[in-house]
């Protein structure tokens, strides 16, 4: 079977959902997307640092971020905040989305706790060609790790179907 590169589709999920929207709105070789539970911004672990704070990090070359799930010390290289400062313009999100001319679908656990529901409208406010489909679940859509089953939860089988059907959709209307 060979690969149709006219039919060119993205799935991200959480900030995976941010960069897919960014590069959607980037490389016409895109021709639909479904965002995850998606971000609608990018937040960095500096926002609310202090000038000093920053500046020593400038002055060390690296600081440390605690991960909320793991407990892990995850070293952050101030080249990051360099990077960041230099793409802003960007990696703004809804700028993104809002500059998308290709099918969007934005899916979104109504119970999300890690990214609210709230970023999905927002997301479908500022893309001209969105679709929003909400489902009563968490930011995973009920599932965990390890995977020890071989059904999807309800909410996830819900969510992977409604992304085939977009797709398939988005595949027929070109």
């Amino acid at each position: 079977m060979a690969i149709d590169k006219t039919r060119v589709y993205l799935i991200g999920h959480s900030r995976g959902g941010g960069i897919v929207l960014i590069k959607g709105s980037e490389d016409k070789r895109i021709t639909a997307i479904a965002a995850w539970a998606s971000v609608s911004e990018c937040k960095t672990p500096w926002g609310s640092w202090t000038k000093e704070k920053i500046q020593h990090w400038e002055e060390t070359g690296v600081d440390y971020y605690t991960n909320s799930r793991t407990k892990q010390q995850m070293p952050l290289y101030y080249q990051l905040y360099e990077d960041f400062q230099n793409n802003k313009e960007r990696l703004d999100i809804l700028k993104a989305a809002k500059n998308l001319n290709i099918p969007l679908l934005v899916c979104h656990g109504t119970e999300d706790e890690a990214v609210p529901v709230a970023n999905a409208h927002l997301i479908q406010k500022a893309a001209q060609n969105a679709e929003l489909f909400l489902v009563e679940s968490d930011h995973v859509f009920g599932r965990k790790h390890p995977w020890t089953t071989t059904e999807l939860p309800h909410a996830m089988q819900a969510v992977v179907t409604k992304t085939i059907g977009f797709f398939k959709t988005a595949s027929n209307s070109r």
